[in-house]
Parts: structure tokens; sequence; C-alpha cells
């Protein structure tokens, strides 16, 4: 029989994360120091793509920060401290967009989509590709883009997904397969096939 007054079991005791949001709720500065080393730029680049402005998204990040640091002690490892992280940024942005109506995301510049091309053709092709992706998420509903920058370009599982969107993970697999769909049909209108 589960004993309902115990205290919940952390999601991974031996993430390295864990610890460090443990060190934090103690005081220590340099846990948050390497938290915002490993997480700040995906951090930033999910801001980026809610907010569609790179200075308030450099904001947003600092606000989530200082969450982290404020909510460190009342963090319960029920998920992965990336998750946690990503929901916390979540809610700031959502709250900015509430404050001021945010413009489109920039996929390519909020996700580094550039890469090390080999060749200026490659960069040229890649870089076509790349413009057709991010023109064809910007035609894609809110929620479906979102599944799909959170999966693709943050490669969170399912049930990480749900936790940052707050939905179940069937959802969350709806959503992915009509997002996939949808971006490979609007692709495949415009002669695109990646």
């Amino acid at each position: 029989m589960l004993d309902q007054n115990a205290a919940p079991t952390p999601y991974d005791e031996h993430d390295p994360d864990w610890s460090l949001i443990q060190s934090m709720a103690d005081g220590d500065v340099r846990a948050l120091n390497e938290i915002y080393a490993r997480y700040g730029p995906m951090l930033l680049g999910f801001l980026s793509a809610r907010a569609g402005n790179q200075q308030l998204a450099e904001e947003l990040l600092q606000d989530v920060m200082l969450a982290v640091w404020d909510n460190a002690a009342k963090f319960e490892g029920r998920s992965k401290v990336k998750t946690w992280l990503l929901v916390i940024a979540r809610n700031r942005a959502i709250n900015a967009h509430r404050r001021k109506r945010l413009p489109v995301i920039d996929i390519n510049d909020a996700f580094g989509l550039s890469s090390d091309d080999t060749s200026p053709m490659d960069a040229a092709i890649r870089s076509d590709a790349q413009d057709a992706v991010r023109d064809a998420l910007q035609e894609l509903p809110e929620a479906q883009r979102e599944v799909l920058v959170l999966v693709f370009y943050h490669q969170l599982t399912g049930p990480e997904v749900a936790e940052v969107l707050d939905i179940s993970v069937g959802t969350v697999k709806s959503r992915l397969h009509r997002a996939k769909e949808a971006l490979k049909g609007i692709l495949s209108q415009r002669g695109q096939v990646l």
C-alpha cells in the first residue's frame, strides 16, 4: 500500500541538474551559473521563438533565471530540470505575450538553423530548405507549431512536452501527428520536398 503522505520521489536523483537545483536552494550562486551555462542558450532560443524579439527574449531569460533561483527550494523533482525550466520559460513568454501582442516568430534566428556548410551550393540549398520550413511553420496553428518546436528543436519526449504545455501525452501525439501532416502538405503544395 502506498503512503500518500510520503515525500515525492525525484524524477531522476542521478541527474546532475537535480543536485544543482538543491545547491541553489541552499544559496549556491555557482549552481545557478552552471544551470545558466547549460540551459541559457536553449532557453534563449525557445524564448526568442515565442517572443519574436531578441531583446525581449533576453529580458525574459533573466526573469526565468530569477524565478529558478527563487523557486529552487520548491522544486520537488517530479520532472527533469530541463522540463521545469521550459515550463517557467513558457509561462514567462505567455505572460509577456498577454501584456504586449508580440510579433510572429522567426524560426531561423530563434533556433539557430544555420549550420556549418561545406560549400556555397550546400549553403544555398540548406538556406532554401530552412526558409521553406520556417515559412510553412508560420502557417501552422500555434499549438501544433509549439509541439513541433519542443520535439524537434528541443528534443523533448512526449511526456516532457505534455508537462511543458500542461496537456496529456495523447494530445501531444495527436498534435504532433497533425502538425507533421500539415507541414508536409504545406511544403508539398509549394513544391518543396524535404
